[in-house]
């Protein structure tokens, strides 16, 4: 009895720790295997990943550099999060075909609809090469040669990959802030083509006032599919391609899940930084979340208004908004829960801990001595540069469209990489309102101006020319500029071949001082602290060395495990205060928001989908079982982060159940401190993604490509 009674206690504990951490699936360990089986999963670790054999880790891609999906049929079918297709169903949007808000869906493979510059990285393999590398380096040498050499080894190892396949590729990445490195190994495919988006008030409900919120009834998916050529190889976009065959795609499961069940996702999540300092995160909070939320502020208020004018104006800034409001709201919320869960106060006790265990042995732990206080005096020393560099990026490269195009082009000419200027033009433009960008610039100028730390972060040609042109009026010298410049006018930017032929041109000049202020005073901090963090990270693991550390995110192939699990806490919620503390929300849920919220766009349906929801007629086969209901959207203690977006959510025998997309308010403190009782991982039911493929569209070739179970 008391060993049974050891065990169970065993489980326990490893259920309240197992969600954290993003865990490279090609290096896990015995042990977190081990917690894995405990908590429920049943596949082998071969079947999960295998360079030899077919494995889950095969189905999964990295979708379009910033986002992930999962491969669901052997026709290379691919589901992803709403939020992540929407650059490519804007795209395809006008106000006659209006995809954005009535939705998607071709009907036949020939009306699948091709994306430019698109495409997917399936996971070939990852191989530790930190030996090799650091080995590389000998004692005493600089950062500065530290960096030079691992650059050079890293450089060489990516020129052994063995490249006889079509579209492979490869990169080197650090972990552990530079103490380990591991190569990956990925095959690209470049033509991938749209074939199912829901309507946004579907696959964008709740909009920003839901965003980073529960409990969530957003249908955030849409469908992709990948085509190769007639060898199965990847090629660019024809006519003559066909649909990809994967080595594996994954099951789709309509059994569902408990309270308590075993969940796993996989994917690429973007970034994390939790062994960051005390100070890193205190200059993160002010140096870059303070800034991003008060410019993308400003700037959001102006495509707001615009996007009310017409439905073409909607349409074309409709992803340029999204992108920006969700960091805005992001920064917001992750300083709110940083400051709530005293993060940086935890941070300073394990800090204090550090130097007194440093102390207790200072020949074998010198190096961390002094450590934290090399740290406090760079933080404080670069706070201006950080601040300015972040002011610059999000007002003028986040800023105007207009002004980041000539910044970007300009900024290819120095790297002598000038790229095809008429297709960069064509493809820019597209989505340019003058006149709104006009209104962006002239905000963005203003703000910068009025927040910049001192003078010399200031564009002293654009400040002189106002005051000696204008009379001090930043409206005045805007005008002249928009007005004067072959930048504001697109049919004259079709004469040039190259912007080095515009050289004389006053956009031009704006260009030339804003970069002259990124070089001159910002541009060249040597990040000093980056060297100082990694001593950090390395005491921090070697004190507790008995504690298996898992990497910073850092967009390559992670698998992260937790549970099926409400949230048992006062949330920040939206919407029905009885399903705020529920694992699943309901269709009655998604009614009353929209119902209870007449005046919030966020909230609107188009009528069809409206009688939809209101008529309830959902198929047997996706209603569940224990409650009766259509599952729409549910809670797991899974790690997630930006990047994880459209990772599959899988169950323990290996089943697609759902799609992750967010994660909860609570717990935004996440990406610089994982929280065990807050952090949950908001995930779209699969049953509720069929429904609306199946019950609302009547796509049922689609239902039909997949294995369902």
């Amino acid at each position: 009895m008391r060993k049974l009674t050891f065990v169970l206690l065993a489980v326990l504990c490893l259920s309240a720790r197992a969600d954290e951490g993003m865990w490279v699936i090609g290096n896990l360990s015995e042990k977190t295997d081990s917690i894995l089986r405990t908590l429920g999963l049943e596949l082998t670790p071969e079947e999960l990943y295998s360079t030899e054999t077919p494995s889950l880790n095969d189905a999964i891609v990295q979708f379009g550099g910033f986002c992930s999906g999962v491969v669901v049929s052997n026709d290379g079918l691919v589901f992803t999060n709403h939020h992540c297709g929407f650059g490519s169903i804007q795209d395809y949007s006008t106000p006659k075909h209006d995809y954005l808000k009535n939705g998607f869906f071709a009907k036949s493979f020939a009306d699948e609809l091709p994306n430019e510059e698109l495409y997917v990285l399936f996971h070939i393999k990852t191989v530790d090469v930190t030996d090799l590398i650091l080995g590389a380096v000998p004692a005493g040498a600089t950062e500065v040669q530290t960096d030079s050499i691992v650059d050079a080894m890293s450089s060489q190892l990516t020129k052994m990959v063995d490249y006889s396949g079509k579209g492979i590729q490869s990169e080197v990445n650090p972990f552990y802030k530079g103490s380990k490195y591991f190569l990956s190994v990925y095959q690209r495919y470049d033509d991938v083509r749209l074939v199912y988006a829901p309507p946004q008030c579907l696959g964008k409900y709740g909009g920003d006032t839901d965003n980073w919120m529960w409990p969530r009834q957003t249908c955030d998916f849409s469908v992709f599919r990948i085509y190769a050529d007639k060898n199965n190889d990847p090629a660019e976009y024809s006519k003559e391609n066909v649909p990809y065959h994967p080595r594996k795609y994954a099951h789709v499961s309509t059994q569902g899940y408990r309270d308590g069940s075993y969940a796993m996702t996989l994917g690429y999540p973007g970034g994390t930084d939790r062994y960051l300092s005390s100070y890193g995160i205190e200059s993160t909070m002010r140096t870059t979340n303070d800034v991003r939320y008060q410019v993308r502020g400003v700037k959001l208020d102006i495509l707001n208004e615009a996007m009310r004018q017409s439905d073409a104006l909607r349409i074309m800034y409709a992803s340029k908004y999204a992108s920006c409001s969700n960091y805005w709201k992001f920064s917001l919320g992750q300083n709110t829960a940083l400051d709530n869960l005293k993060v940086i106060d935890e941070k300073q006790q394990l800090e204090r801990q550090l130097a007194a265990w440093a102390l207790e042995d200072t020949v074998a732990r010198g190096r961390y001595i002094g450590v934290l206080d090399s740290l406090k005096v760079i933080y404080q020393e670069e706070y201006n540069a950080l601040y300015g560099y972040n002011l610059w990026v999000e007002s003028f490269y986040g800023g105007s469209d207009i002004v980041s195009f000539v910044l970007t082009n300009m900024m290819g000419v120095l790297r002598d990489n000038e790229d095809d200027f008429q297709k960069n033009v064509a493809k820019a433009y597209r989505d340019i309102d003058v006149d709104t960008d006009k209104k962006v610039f002239l905000a963005m100028l203003k703000n910068y101006i009025e927040h910049v730390p001192n003078e010399q972060f200031l564009p002293q040609q654009i400040c002189h020319e106002v005051d000696s042109l204008f009379n001090g009026d930043y409206e005045r010298f805007v005008d002249y500029l928009y007005e004067t410049s072959a930048f504001s006018h697109p049919e004259l930017l079709q004469q040039a071949h190259s912007i080095t032929e515009l050289s004389g041109d006053p956009m031009i000049n704006v260009g030339i001082d804003m970069i002259s202020v990124l070089f001159s005073t910002i541009w060249g901090t040597p990040h000093r602290e980056d060297s100082y963090e990694r001593i950090l990270c390395d005491g921090i693991r070697e004190m507790n060395h008995d504690h298996e550390f898992y990497p910073d995110a850092n967009f390559t192939m992670r698998l992260s495990y937790g549970l099926c699990k409400p949230i048992d806490f006062a949330p920040g919620t939206t919407g029905l205060k009885e399903e705020a503390t529920q694992m699943i929300t309901s269709p009655r849920s998604f009614l009353n928001k929209h119902e209870q919220n007449p005046d919030n766009l966020d909230f609107e349906l188009i009528p069809s989908v409206y009688k939809w929801m209101k008529r309830g007629k959902f198929s047997k086969q996706y209603i569940d079982s224990r409650t009766g209901k259509l599952p729409l959207c549910f809670l797991t203690t899974n790690d997630i982060t930006g990047g994880n977006s459209g990772s599959g959510m899988f169950d323990g025998k290996g089943r697609l159940i759902g799609l992750a997309f967010d994660g909860n308010w609570e717990a935004m403190s996440g990406d610089l401190k994982f929280d065990n009782a807050l952090q949950r991982c908001i995930g779209v039911d699969i049953r509720w993604v069929l429904s609306v493929i199946d019950d609302y569209s009547g796509a049922k070739r689609l239902i039909k490509e997949l294995t369902i179970e």
